[in-house]
């Protein structure tokens, strides 16, 4: 649970010039901070769950944070949410 984990870098395409493109980015973004908002939702949980019964106030501040992270994800799926939503029209025009 302490070891120390570094991100991996993803293969990036070479940028597309137009409004689409800082979409796609913005949307890539926003899944990899809810990723990595639900990790530390699951690593802050396993420590309140192990610190609780030996140190209460611990416990209740990392599942305090714990709560934090899960509901910091949920704002991260809605705004990808709404910029996959107007990125589909941008597509579409697109397309045409």
């Amino acid at each position: 649970m302490n070891e120390m984990r570094t991100p991996k870098a993803q293969n990036r395409k070479p940028a597309k010039i137009g409004a689409v493109e800082p979409m796609a980015q913005l949307s890539d973004m926003l899944m990899t901070q809810a990723l990595t908002l639900d990790g530390m939702f699951a690593e802050l949980v396993g420590h309140a769950a192990s610190n609780l019964p030996q140190y209460p106030l611990t416990g209740e501040r990392f599942a305090r944070l714990a709560l934090r992270a899960q509901s910091n994800c949920s704002a991260s799926l809605v705004a990808m949410a709404k910029a996959q939503k107007a990125l589909r029209p941008a597509q579409d025009d697109a397309a045409e």
